[in-house]
């Protein structure tokens, strides 16, 4: 036996659990960075599509002036089409953006709860009414082990992957929607989840803000 495998047979299973779940997490990274990128490759192409349509580019152009104006209702789209995995924007860009603007910061923190929620409810209903069938079909094993463990821990899955900063949350709705976890408690666990990590973000924005201010 080499040294290499009484090292592979000596690595404790918490090892090799933290070695997958960082696995996991570069994959949907990946996922997530190759997704933008084909959405810059095709930006003009896509733009090019929705001006075929009056209404859909009267629909794109009223979305893009009320985010270009910095408006409530832009924080609002942008929160909403942030959140669905198949759309790239840095929703806590965007949040500590509008908290330096004039709106009061509790406007701020609302507007971003409730239209992250709806679409991270959008992701999860993509997942429930297509996800189940494909993560079955690719990949069967991990899928079935996801549903036990959302049996399980489902409510704490949900609410922590809000929580947690750089976790692919979007990705995640969906797969929770092909699981059929409840709708109703996960839009509960959503809320609390990602009401609780934008007061946390508010807090260290604040905190931040002051920390500046007494510099000299």
């Amino acid at each position: 036996m080499t040294p290499s495998d009484q090292s592979d047979q000596s690595e404790s299973p918490k090892k090799k659990k933290k070695k997958s779940r960082l696995g996991k997490l570069f994959f949907w990274l990946g996922v997530l960075g190759a997704l933008y990128v084909l959405f810059l490759i095709f930006k003009d192409d896509l733009l090019a599509l929705l001006q075929k349509n009056d209404t859909v580019w009267a629909v794109y152009t009223h979305i893009a002036g009320q985010i270009t104006e910095k408006t409530l209702l832009g924080l609002a789209y942008a929160g909403f089409f942030g959140s669905l995995f198949f759309i790239l924007i840095p929703l806590e860009a965007v949040f500590f953006y509008y908290l330096a603007l004039p709106h009061h910061f509790i406007f701020v923190i609302l507007i971003m709860l409730v239209s992250s929620v709806l679409g991270l409810g959008a992701d999860y209903l993509m997942g429930r009414l297509v996800g189940e069938g494909i993560l079955m079909r690719y990949a069967e094993e991990r899928f079935t082990k996801t549903k036990h463990s959302m049996e399980k821990w489902g409510g704490a899955i949900v609410i922590l992957s809000n929580i947690i900063p750089f976790l692919p949350v979007q990705i995640i709705s969906v797969v929770v929607g092909a699981t059929r976890f409840g709708l109703k408690k996960f839009m509960i666990y959503t809320i609390i989840g990602r009401g609780a990590y934008l007061v946390l973000l508010w807090y260290a924005a604040d905190f931040f803000k002051k920390l500046l201010s007494y510099m000299p």
